[in-house]
């Protein structure tokens, strides 16, 4: 277990060595910037699944759609609920980046 622990230490040191020695060259701006997009992403993906964790606890009601795809890498089930809280979900996304305009360090290259 001591061997196991040393290793961990020695790799956490390598990887911060690295990350401090190459963030002065990285841009913060379109890093952060696409990495917002990752969680809204993400959030979307995460919602799905949480609905479907509440339906097969039997917290939520499951009324299927049958003309939707499941597709659980993305979250999405073929389910009102889910489909809805997902919706709703990126609409909000779609509200919070458009207020505040689109990512700087995502918008393609002109």
């Amino acid at each position: 277990m001591l061997a196991g622990a040393l290793t961990a230490v020695a790799i956490l040191a390598v990887v911060a060595w690295a990350l401090l020695a190459y963030s002065k060259r990285l841009p913060i701006g379109r890093f952060f910037s696409l990495s917002s997009i990752l969680m809204a992403v993400l959030s979307v993906v995460l919602v799905g699944k949480g609905v479907a964790a509440l339906q097969e606890a039997g917290w939520l009601d499951v009324h299927p759609l049958a003309w939707i795809p499941r597709i659980e890498i993305l979250g999405l089930y073929p389910t009102v609920e889910g489909v809805a809280v997902q919706l709703l979900t990126i609409a909000i996304l779609v509200v919070g980046f458009s207020r505040h305009g689109t990512p700087k360090g995502a918008r393609p290259a002109s």
